[in-house]
C-alpha cells in the first residue's frame, strides 16, 4: 500500500465530515437541534444530494417530494457519469490535481520530473485511475490491492448522496440502567446499545466513520474498556487509568446527594489538533456521554484547524446538561495557561492521527508534548495505519523516551473506522480513521526511603 500523504488526506478526511451539508432533500430533512438560541443541522442533511432544479433556497422541492437520485440496486456509477454533481465534480478534481501511479514510476527510473493526469476511468471502481488504458492494464497493484476498495468507496458515497432515508443515523438515546454495554467490537457495541438500524456492512462504515472518534473515547475511559491488563495496558497505564474510574465512580455514586452533585468536578477531555472530530455535528458526542451516564463531560477542541460553527463566533455548545463541546482555535503550548491547571484525576489527553513524526509537523508537535508530558495526565493517540502509527511511535521514543511511561501499547483499535479514504492526488493512498491506538504519560517517579 502507500504511504499515506497526511497533508493531502486530511483535508478530504476534514470534508467528509461536512461534506455538503448546506443542501438537503425534504426526506433527509429532520428536526434541527435547537439549544435556546442554538440550532445546528442534523446529521442526516450532511450527506444529502444537491437540491434539483426547482428546490427552494431551503433544499426543498417546490410542491412534491425529493426523488431517488440513486437507486439502493443501483449504486455503482463511474464518477463522469454519476447522476449526482458532487460525485462528477469529485471525478474532475482527481483527474486536474491526481498523477498516474505507472508515469511516477517510469519518470522516476528516467529521472523525469514530469507526470500525466489520470484521464482514464477504471470500468471496475469508477475513479479516474491513470493516465491511458495500456499503464491501466500493466498496473497489478491496482488490480489486486485497490480495485474492490475503490469501488467499495464509490459505492458508499453514492450510497450517501442517494437522497433515501439514512435510517442508520438514528442513534438510540441513554442507555437502561439494567443494560451492560459490551465494548469488544463495533458488532457488540451496536448491539447492546441497540442501534437496530445498522443492517448491513454498509452502514457500518457509514456508522463507524463518525462515532469512530467519541466511542473511541468511551471506550478508553469506560470501566469495560477493551483495553485492559494483558491486552496491551500496561501497569503504569492501569495506575492512570483507575484514577480516572475513580472519578467516574465518584460521580455515580453522588446522584444520590444533591449537595454532593453540585460539587462534582467534571471530566475534561482534551482533543489537540482537532479537525474532522471537531467538525462533527454536536449531538454526536451523546453517544460518549450516554456510555458514561452519571459523569459531566466536558471536551475541549484544541487546535489551528478547530472550527466549531460556520460563523467562527461561538466557542462554547452545551449539548445537554452533563455534555459541554468548547472550542479553541490555537496551539495547546500557547494557550496551557488558559486550562490550567491539570489534574490527573480529572484530565485525558487524545491525539486523532496527530502525525507526530510526520516531517512539516514534528517540530510543531514537540512544544505540545513537552506540556503533556508536564501534566502527568494519560495521553492517548491513534494512526492512519500501522506504518503511521509505527512512525509516531519510534518518534515519540527517540525525542521523549526518557520522559514518558507507556500506558498503552500500540495495537489495532477495535473502533477505527471501517471505511478507506483515498487521497486525491494519489489513489494509491489511502487511510483508515483511528485506525490503531496507543497511549503514554510523563514519567512519575516514586519517592521511596533510603535504607
Amino acid at each position: 500500500m502507500g504511504v499515506c500523504s497526511r497533508v493531502l488526506l486530511s483535508g478530504s478526511l476534514r470534508g467528509s465530515s461536512r461534506s455538503s451539508g448546506l443542501h438537503s432533500s425534504k426526506a433527509n430533512h429532520t428536526a434541527s437541534l435547537t439549544l435556546g438560541t442554538k440550532r445546528f443541522i442534523s446529521f442526516k442533511s450532511l450527506f444529502a444530494p444537491s437540491p434539483p432544479n426547482g428546490a427552494t433556497e431551503g433544499g426543498h422541492l417546490q410542491g412534491s417530494k425529493s426523488r431517488l437520485l440513486v437507486k439502493p440496486d443501483d449504486l455503482f456509477h463511474p464518477l463522469s457519469k454519476s447522476p449526482i454533481k458532487e460525485m462528477r465534480e469529485k471525478g474532475i478534481l482527481i483527474q486536474n490535481h491526481g498523477c498516474c501511479p505507472s508515469c511516477v514510476t517510469e519518470t522516476t527510473a528516467q529521472g523525469h520530473a514530469a507526470t500525466r493526469e489520470p484521464l482514464f476511468e477504471c470500468p471496475d471502481c469508477g475513479y479516474p485511475t491513470h493516465c491511458d488504458e495500456k499503464h491501466w492494464v500493466a498496473d497489478k497493484m491496482h488490480q489486486e490491492e485497490l480495485c474492490d476498495y475503490l469501488r467499495e468507496a464509490n459505492e458508499d458515497e453514492h450510497d450517501l448522496r442517494s437522497g433515501r432515508t439514512l435510517r442508520e443515523f438514528e442513534f438510540p438515546s441513554a442507555q437502561l440502567p439494567e443494560v451492560v454495554v459490551n465494548l469488544s467490537s463495533w458488532d457488540t457495541f451496536l448491539y447492546t446499545r441497540s442501534f437496530t438500524n445498522v443492517e448491513s456492512d454498509r452502514s457500518m462504515r457509514h456508522v463507524s466513520k463518525v462515532l469512530t472518534y467519541p466511542i473511541t473515547i468511551g471506550a478508553t475511559l469506560h470501566q469495560y474498556s477493551p483495553f485492559t491488563l494483558g491486552s496491551g495496558l500496561t501497569p503504569e497505564g492501569l495506575k492512570s487509568m483507575t484514577a480516572l474510574r475513580t472519578t467516574i465512580k465518584e460521580h455515580e455514586l453522588a446522584r444520590s446527594e444533591k449537595e454532593l452533585e453540585m460539587q462534582q468536578m467534571p471530566l475534561r477531555i482534551f482533543v489537540l489538533g482537532a479537525r474532522a472530530e471537531a467538525m462533527l455535528p454536536p449531538h454526536l458526542y451523546l453517544q460518549l456521554s450516554y456510555l458514561l451516564p452519571h459523569s459531566p463531560i466536558h471536551i475541549y477542541f484544541v487546535g489551528p484547524e478547530c472550527i466549531p460553527t460556520p460563523d467562527e463566533t461561538r466557542s462554547t455548545i452545551v449539548v445537554s446538561s452533563r455534555l459541554a463541546l468548547k472550542y479553541h482555535k490555537g496551539y495547546f503550548h500557547d494557550a496551557i495557561w488558559n486550562f490550567a491547571p491539570f489534574d490527573p484525576f480529572t484530565d485525558i489527553f487524545f491525539l486523532f492521527s496527530p502525525g507526530l513524526a510526520h516531517p512539516k509537523g514534528r517540530a510543531g508537535w514537540q512544544p505540545t508534548i513537552e506540556k503533556l508530558l508536564e501534566t502527568k495526565c494519560a495521553v492517548f493517540a491513534t494512526g492512519f495505519h500501522e506504518q503511521d502509527m509505527a512512525s509516531d511511535v519510534a518518534g515519540l521514543e527517540e525525542d521523549f523516551g526518557k520522559q514518558m511511561d507507556w500506558l498503552l501499547k500500540p495495537q489495532p483499535n477495535p473502533f477505527a473506522s471501517l471505511k478507506r479514504d483515498f487521497g486525491i492526488r494519489n489513489l494509491q493512498e489511502w487511510a483508515i480513521a483511528n485506525w490503531g491506538i496507543y497511549g503514554f504519560r510523563g514519567k512519575r517517579y516514586e519517592v521511596q526511603n533510603s535504607k
